[in-house]
């Protein structure tokens, strides 16, 4: 496939980065690096990442999820739910260029979370913390209950989904923001029907350097939630 032609090597990520405004320091940039080699070490015993794509882990994986900041910004210091997080995508990289950030990675897979706790432990770091568990039952438990202003995810899910699931979890004025691909506006058509008082923004992720993403249409879907945010069902 030609998409597995030539793949991208970091330094050519980090100045795709650079050129479209996203700084990413030598130490940050350090720690990004021992992480990726971690994962693909930790991929040989459970798949985080499909093993065909191993060598494209800059390029579809960590590239992908550093446009996130590019295009959207999130508050200093608030927390962040990394939803379904899997390998630790896109919340393991929030951590690193956002050190002022609070992640929690949350994903229902016992096998992945526990692999990511470990990758976690393995980079000290000080401001992430793995949970095991759905989105549904945490967001009933006192602790989780309306806790985060911000939600990310990679999503492979309906929009739709993905708001119920993460309702529990979320602030009454919060956002969503989700990287997802293909042809998504029926089901942001569907989600404003079945949701009033929301606001949903589309962005195709075009970056300097690098058209890929753009012409697969990849986009940033970021859901805006306020205190007027009615379920117009039963859903």
């Amino acid at each position: 496939m030609s998409e597995n032609q030539n793949p991208l090597k970091p330094t050519e990520v980090r100045q795709i980065c650079f050129d479209n405004g996203l700084i990413i320091t030598d130490l940050q940039w350090q720690l990004l690096e021992e992480w990726a080699d971690l994962l693909l070490n930790y991929n040989q015993e459970i798949n985080l990442i499909s093993r065909k794509e191993t060598d494209l882990l800059w390029e579809k994986q960590i590239l992908h999820c550093l446009s996130l900041p590019v295009y959207q910004e999130i508050p200093q210091g608030v927390e962040v739910c990394d939803f379904g997080t899997g390998g630790g995508f896109p919340g393991i990289i929030l951590a690193i260029i956002r050190p002022d950030l609070h992640l929690t990675l949350v994903d229902s897979r016992q096998k992945k979370a526990a692999v990511v706790q470990q990758i976690v432990d393995d980079l000290k770091f000080s401001n992430v913390r793995v949970i095991c568990g759905r989105g549904e039952v945490l967001g009933k438990q006192d602790e989780w209950n309306q806790r985060f202003p911000v939600i990310t995810a990679r999503a492979v899910a309906p929009l739709i989904d993905l708001v119920r699931w993460t309702s529990g979890l979320r602030k009454p004025e919060s956002a969503l923001h989700l990287l997802k691909g293909g042809e998504i506006q029926a089901e942001m058509n569907a989600l404003s029907l079945m949701y009033s008082g929301i606001k949903i923004s589309k962005s195709l992720i075009v970056l300097k350097g690098y058209t890929k993403f753009a012409e697969n249409q990849k986009y940033i879907i970021s859901i805006n939630f306020s205190s007027e945010t009615k379920n117009s069902d039963n859903y």
